[in-house]
């Protein structure tokens, strides 16, 4: 069940942080290889991308970690630094791959290759945060709306800055990866548990 009690200073701004830097990489880095910088192309692509990760982890790390004793240890920073790492890899790969595709296999090919990478990327960025299985997550409605909201998003926008309007395809993106961001956010909040209060003592007659 999504989440959607957000905080602003909590919620918001780490969100607006993490779409802010998934968009510029995403825009930037096409821009500057359809204008022959490659190779800044994919210094924005890499910076774009560890801002959002690192906004992401922060806020899972310092404002969503369960802080009762029930919960799981939180794991060594290595091991959550090491998992930032491949996360960021293997989503830089999948927009790289994509962008391959489209240009030798046509828009409708890309995209569902997209999607298919996306959805498995997502499952188990899940499954690792959650510490659920990652399988759950692929066919959860949620993770399938918001990982298509981002495929759309991206295809929307590649589709019309190759033809010419490339401020409305950025308006596409940045919708995309925006309600993208909210409704994943929405997911990893933790579940409010509601306790029953305890029973009255009964009277001594």
């Amino acid at each position: 069940m999504l989440n959607l009690n957000l905080n602003p200073k909590t919620d918001v701004l780490p969100f607006v942080a993490a779409t802010a830097g998934e968009f510029a990489a995403l825009f930037y880095w096409l821009r500057l290889l359809e204008g022959g910088q490659p190779w800044l192309a994919a210094v924005v692509l890499w910076v774009g991308f560890s801002v959002e990760r690192i906004a992401v982890a922060l806020w899972i790390l310092f404002v969503y970690t369960p802080k009762d004793a029930s919960a799981p240890a939180r794991p060594p920073l290595w091991q959550s630094a090491l998992t930032l790492v491949a996360i960021t890899v293997s989503e830089v790969l999948i927009w790289v791959i994509w962008l391959a595709l489209a240009r030798s296999s046509g828009h409708l090919v890309a995209g569902a290759v997209l999607m298919a990478l996306m959805l498995a990327e997502h499952s188990v960025e899940m499954s690792l945060i959650k510490r659920t299985p990652p399988f759950a997550w692929v066919t959860n409605r949620s993770t399938i709306f918001f990982t298509v909201m981002e495929v759309a998003g991206g295809m929307g926008w590649l589709y019309l800055t190759w033809n010419g309007q490339p401020l409305a395809g950025a308006a596409v993106l940045l919708a995309g990866l925006s309600v993208e961001h909210v409704l994943q956010g929405s997911q990893l909040k933790p579940e409010v548990v509601v306790r029953p209060a305890p029973a009255p003592e009964r009277q001594p007659a």
